[in-house]
């Protein structure tokens, strides 16, 4: 035994002394109970046989739990100023650090004794107040700053932001997807977090006026959050716009946001944004419905069930186009004759070609209609005087406009062109080519155009020179029109009169 020693009951009367700045830099910030047990395992440092020193010992000494005299030898190894290990006996052992040689001493094993995040460990837990972490939310905590990169002053500030929303009883696991949400944004500074946090202040407040206008006196939800934010940022909805929409929701007995989500997803695909909108819209749905059907059954189809898709079409050919519904409804005839049922898309297609050509209305329709079928005919009546046999096509519609419109030549002229090329391999292209020959000669006439061709007749040395010229021509040398693919023909074929 150690040559001089006190008395056994000399511990009860002497001091223990605690580093002033223990009281400075640590306690000040330290929860209560967390003090209690640092202070208690100083005094055992100093007389140990004084009392029971252990974990058992020292949560009965102090009247506190177990567990709550490991979490807070954790908590101080956290700040850097003792070590906690395990024994064989899987009992801890606590080590007191001298606190001016952790401060201080620059040949003090730093990493392996003052904690990196001691100031950091402060702050957060001085945010959560009463509520003590835990060393596994530490951990949680530490992988936001370690693995995601997030700075310590963002993460104080997102942990107390969402705090102040949720209360300090708010789970970790909600806070870890709220940071792994914030690194994915680059939320990497106190600047873009506070911009950050006030676009989430808004949305909250937003959130939490919308559940107060459906009756529901709570905080909002994630899921809750997360669609307000859709509907701001991704529909470009505002608060007006949203609470106005809320008033559709009285149709159920139990509004919810489920239910004024869809509300505003109709809103949104027929492009109804503003509260003017939204109020035209709603007062003129019925009318507007009852119209799309009549669309439905025109185009062909048996189901009446009208989707917002049905009606973001009608509102685009009626609003945007200006096209008249009685001119929509002659489109879904003639989609019906030529292909049977004709399906919206179809008639979006038809319908912007008329309204580009300003065919608005069923009068200017079936003025052009019957133009274009007279000029059909006279097509044909070209195919057949040539020896053309296949069905008509956009881009003869476009060649015959050119003779007649562009070139201003008659229709009598043409015919006799296409007698003239009766025995061509391509008969339109060589009949392009005899009308721009034609044209250029400044022929108006069928008495011009028979002596230019009885001049070309007569220069040929012989018939069959003549033929073996034939034989020889490569029509595709000769003068053609490009055509492009925004030509083709967009309008449908023999529309009644009347």
């Amino acid at each position: 035994m150690a040559l001089c020693n006190f008395t056994s009951n000399h511990h009860i009367f002497d001091v223990t002394p605690v580093e002033n700045l223990f009281i400075q830099e640590f306690m000040l910030k330290a929860p209560g109970d967390f003090v209690k047990v640092y202070l208690y395992g100083i005094s055992q440092c100093y007389h140990p046989e004084g009392a029971d020193n252990s974990v058992s010992g020292f949560a009965h000494a102090l009247g506190l739990e177990e567990k709550v005299v490991e979490n807070a030898f954790h908590y101080w190894e956290r700040q850097g100023i003792l070590k906690v290990s395990k024994s064989a006996g899987n009992n801890i052992n606590v080590e007191y650090f001298n606190i001016k040689d952790v401060l201080y001493n620059k040949n003090f094993e730093a990493d392996k004794t003052l904690y990196k995040y001691r100031d950091f460990n402060q702050n957060l837990q001085s945010i959560f107040e009463a509520r003590l972490l835990s060393p596994q939310e530490y951990l949680k905590v530490y992988d936001w700053l370690e693995l995601l990169h997030l700075p310590q002053e963002v993460v104080l500030m997102m942990v107390k932001f969402y705090l102040s929303k949720k209360g300090h009883r708010l789970n970790i696991n909600y806070l870890d997807k709220v940071a792994e949400q914030w690194a994915k944004d680059g939320i990497d500074s106190l600047q873009k977090a506070e911009e950050y946090i006030e676009t989430l202040e808004s949305c909250y407040q937003d959130t939490v006026s919308v559940l107060k206008y459906l009756g529901v006196k709570r905080a909002p939800t994630k899921a809750e959050l997360e669609l307000n934010r859709k509907w701001k940022q991704v529909w470009n909805f505002t608060l007006d716009s949203i609470l106005h929409a809320c008033k559709e929701t009285t149709k159920t007995a139990s509004p919810s946001f489920a239910y004024l989500d869809k509300i505003l997803n109709n809103l949104h695909l027929v492009g109804m944004k503003t509260v003017r909108q939204i109020e035209e819209y709603l007062s003129a749905r019925e009318l507007i419905n009852d119209k799309i059907k009549e669309v439905l059954f025109q185009a062909g189809h048996k189901e009446i069930a009208i989707s917002p898709e049905y009606q973001a079409h009608y509102l685009k050919w009626t609003k945007e186009w200006h096209l008249d519904h009685e001119c929509i409804l002659l489109a879904c005839k003639q989609c019906v004759r030529k292909k049977g049922a004709a399906s919206f898309a179809t008639l979006d297609i038809t319908l912007k070609q008329w309204a580009d050509n300003g065919l608005l209305t069923p009068t200017n329709v079936k003025t052009y209609l019957n133009d274009r079928q007279v000029m059909d005919e006279q097509v044909m009546a070209i195919f057949e005087r040539c020896g053309e046999k296949r069905d008509l096509t956009p881009a003869d519609r476009i060649l015959f406009k050119k003779w007649t419109r562009e070139w201003r030549l008659s229709h009598e002229l043409v015919l006799l062109a296409a007698e003239y090329s009766i025995m061509a391999e391509n008969k339109i292209t060589f009949m392009n080519k005899i009308l721009s020959s034609w044209h250029k000669s400044k022929i108006t006439t069928i008495s011009e155009a028979k002596l230019d061709h009885e001049r070309h007749v007569k220069s040929s040395e012989s018939s069959e020179q003549n033929r073996s010229l034939k034989k020889k021509v490569d029509f595709n040398r000769f003068e053609q029109h490009p055509y492009t693919e925004s030509e083709l023909d967009y309008l449908f074929e023999n529309i009644e009169n009347g």
